[in-house]
């Protein structure tokens, strides 16, 4: 079965390690993870939680959309970028991943936007999100990215990301091609 073939691709640290919808585990708040993580949210008010995404599934989906890209001889690497979103909105993301069908704001283009700065994704996520917030740490292939402005509906011809605001916003137009592997928790 495929899910069998992809164990021998899991994180070494994952703990659950069968297929399952998902499992939250949380960090030490003295491992090296965790300070990582905590340092790269300077700024933000209070973070109560950190964990680490094991969702077999997702990972799965990331890994066959990497060798897809590969395969039509295409360069892409995985870059740690940060989308922020409210706290309640986890269980259904994890279930199904972040989805580009359900932007409401796409200034740099219709998908799921991601940027490199936990400050910038903080202070770009819409304000419906209310105080309790997460800020998903996701692993994301970019392979071709072409550089725009305002009022991009899809990447161009050849291109899988469009990148906004001088380097501050990524943005992703299909599904998979991004696998949230940590949440932050805070209150913004």
């Amino acid at each position: 079965m495929l899910w069998e073939r992809l164990e021998n691709y899991y994180p070494q640290d994952w703990r659950n390690r069968h297929y399952c919808e998902y499992t939250l585990t949380d960090l030490s708040s003295s491992s090296m993870e965790y300070l990582t993580l905590k340092m790269n949210m300077m700024g933000h008010k209070t973070i109560s939680r950190i964990v680490r995404v094991e969702c077999p599934q997702l990972y799965g989906y990331f890994l066959l959309k990497k060798a897809e890209y590969q395969s039509r001889g295409r360069n892409v690497t995985v870059k740690e970028l940060y989308h922020d979103t409210a706290e309640w909105k986890i269980d259904s993301i994890l279930k199904t991943n972040l989805d580009w069908r359900m932007v409401a704001r796409c200034k740099y283009g219709q998908g799921v936007s991601f940027s490199p700065s936990t400050s910038y994704a903080n202070r770009q996520s819409s304000r419906s999100n209310g105080i309790n917030r997460a800020m998903i740490v996701a692993d994301v292939l970019v392979g071709a990215g072409h550089a725009t402005s305002t009022g991009v509906r899809l990447p161009l011809n050849d291109y899988d990301t469009t990148v906004g605001n001088c380097g501050q916003v990524y943005v992703k137009f299909y599904d998979n091609e991004f696998y949230p592997k940590y949440i932050i928790y805070y209150i913004n």
